[in-house]
């Protein structure tokens, strides 16, 4: 799901401001440095200066979400990529030395935002086809159809979903999946193999079907 176009900061300790106060400190601030230099505003957020970071992160995060926005052309993954390019900027302003500009190196980081997003969605529709594959083969179908399996599996209970997913698709093991799930190793072990025994007879009454 996308996330809401918003910084904040955490607090780390007991003496940090209450949330009212923050929300005033922030207002001030961004008041007083709309038009400070993004080198003046590093250099404070290399200071853990949390409001001069989110002065830069309100200045660019629309020229960086319309750069996600223009390789995946979902306004939710957009939103997830521009914010998680800039939570890797949080994590590593202090390696910036400023042999780019501020900008190109935000855009750098968005780069390989966008190539891990890309090779995560590579290996998820691997993952799925692979797993049509085998469930089409089981059900004995004579045409291979992904779309039948995707429409079975919204016929299966949430937990049986999940548990395909954190198996098949998260390459988890069995006790992994449990753990997650909150529910003992043989009950996670039972739910996929109730999931799989529906999705074969829901493939094969669809393939009579066709």
């Amino acid at each position: 799901m996308g996330r809401s176009r918003r910084w904040t900061p955490r607090a780390n300790n007991a003496k940090d401001f209450a949330r009212i106060d923050v929300l005033i400190y922030k207002k001030r601030m961004r008041n007083e440095d709309v038009d400070a230099p993004d080198d003046e505003l590093v250099g404070r957020a290399q200071a853990a200066d949390a409001a001069a970071f989110t002065v830069l992160f309100d200045r660019y995060y629309d020229m960086i979400h319309a750069f996600a926005y223009r390789v995946c052309l979902a306004e939710s993954e957009a939103e997830d990529l521009a914010q998680e390019t800039f939570i890797r900027a949080a994590r590593g302003i202090a390696t910036y030395r400023g042999t780019a500009s501020f900008k190109n190196w935000l855009f750098r980081i968005a780069h390989h935002v966008v190539i891990d997003w890309q090779r995560q969605r590579i290996r998820r529709r691997d993952k799925e086809a692979s797993f049509a594959v085998e469930m089409e083969a089981q059900a004995g179908l004579r045409a291979p159809d992904h779309t039948l399996v995707h429409a079975a599996l919204a016929q299966l209970p949430a937990d049986w979903r999940e548990a395909i997913a954190l198996v098949y698709f998260e390459e988890l093991n069995h006790r992994e999946a449990a753990s997650i799930m909150g529910c003992a190793e043989a009950t996670l072990s039972w739910r996929i193999f109730r999931a799989k025994r529906a999705l074969k007879k829901l493939l094969s009454t669809k393939g009579e079907i066709a």
